[in-house]
């Protein structure tokens, strides 16, 4: 089969490649569509999260089958499979876990203690093990979640990132009536927000240096839009709510826009991380606490496909404004680079079938 394999740093090569039969508790699909996800860009111009080690759950070192965010249809299903069968359209939810360990007990497998490489590599099929970006894939059947009829399979593959933001909700705490603010309008940003308005939240600010990524974001339905390069954030959130807003959802990872978190964020309100950071930043800490401000952080999702499929499939015409570009197998490189530098481009999707 025709596979995206990367061997390291700006070394990403389309090659044929085989595929094993699944094992007892896998599916294999026909891979239908495969977002690039802020991560893969990450893994290809610096080389980071990859697996140069054996990862203790796959075994695998570099090269690897990149791809982490992908929908298809099954194909094939090893012996001791039985919820899933061949035919059946599935969303595939990436995480490796080893489902012994105290946190994969409790049901906290995204923080699974035998899953992160000794050299750091990430927790994911598409990173430390063989993903989506190919023809077919192997993926456990427990990890395989169906959708329904009337979902595309491009909105499948929207499902990883959308997990990422509405495990952030969830950990929020949101509830209806409460106003909250997002930093920065990239996908997890863009879905954080349109998550924030169906969970009930009254107004939703939303903060980015790109007007692009903002017209993008009033396209999907968020009216609240600033740019810090021409508004002043904090001043401009104080003018309507001198109090300030009940969550920040920190969605940028920099400093900057975690400082703003800080000051537009009501007494005892909550700042919601879901960014990762390029490098460490600075916390008043005093400040933090005289003010009472909770400070959540998340990794991944657990336990949230389900849901999220259903909540992606009662609108899918907002969601499907995400997706803003197809391209092929071929093409996957030159999909990464535009991402870096084309803002007008939210989630561009590889189909291996075009």
């Amino acid at each position: 089969m025709k596979a995206a394999r990367i061997y390291g740093k700006q070394d990403i090569r389309i090659e044929d490649v085989e595929i094993p039969e699944p094992k007892d508790d896998q599916v294999q699909i026909k891979v239908k569509f495969v977002g690039i996800c802020g991560s893969d860009i990450h893994m290809y111009s610096e080389g980071l999260s990859l697996p140069y080690e054996k990862n203790p759950l796959t075994g695998k070192t570099v090269p690897i089958i990149e791809g982490h965010e992908f929908s298809g249809q099954v194909v094939k299903v090893g012996q001791d499979v039985h919820e899933v069968q061949v035919g059946d359209r599935i969303a595939v939810e990436p995480i490796l876990a080893c489902g012994h360990c105290r946190n994969c007990m409790k049901g906290l497998y995204n923080y699974c203690l035998h899953a992160v490489g000794p050299d750091g590599s990430g927790n994911f099929i598409g990173v430390s093990g063989d993903g989506g970006m190919a023809e077919y894939a192997n993926v456990e059947a427990k990890f395989a979640h169906k959708l329904p009829d009337e979902m595309g399979f491009d909105l499948g593959a929207l499902v990883e990132p959308t997990s990422v933001a509405y495990e952030g909700i969830k950990r929020s705490g949101l509830i209806e009536g409460q106003i909250v603010a997002v930093m920065g309008a990239g996908p997890i940003g863009l879905c954080t927000a349109i998550l924030a308005k169906i969970a009930g939240a009254t107004k939703v600010y939303i903060s980015d240096v790109s007007d692009v990524r903002l017209a993008k974001a009033k396209e999907v339905g968020i009216e609240n839009t600033l740019n810090p390069t021409k508004d002043d954030v904090v001043e401009k959130i104080h003018e309507d709510l001198p109090d300030g807003v009940d969550i920040a959802f920190e969605c940028a990872g920099v400093q900057a826009t975690f400082d703003t978190a800080t000051q537009i964020t009501t007494a005892t309100g909550l700042i919601q991380v879901d960014a990762l950071f390029g490098k460490s930043i600075e916390l008043d800490i005093n400040d933090a606490i005289m003010k009472g401000h909770n400070i959540h952080t998340t990794l991944g999702y657990e336990n949230a496909f389900p849901t999220v499929i259903n909540i992606i499939n009662s609108n899918q015409e907002i969601f499907q404004k995400m997706i803003t570009k197809k391209i092929s197998l071929d093409d996957t490189v030159e999909g990464i680079k535009s991402l870096q530098s084309d803002k007008s481009q939210v989630k561009v999707m590889i189909s291996p079938e075009m």
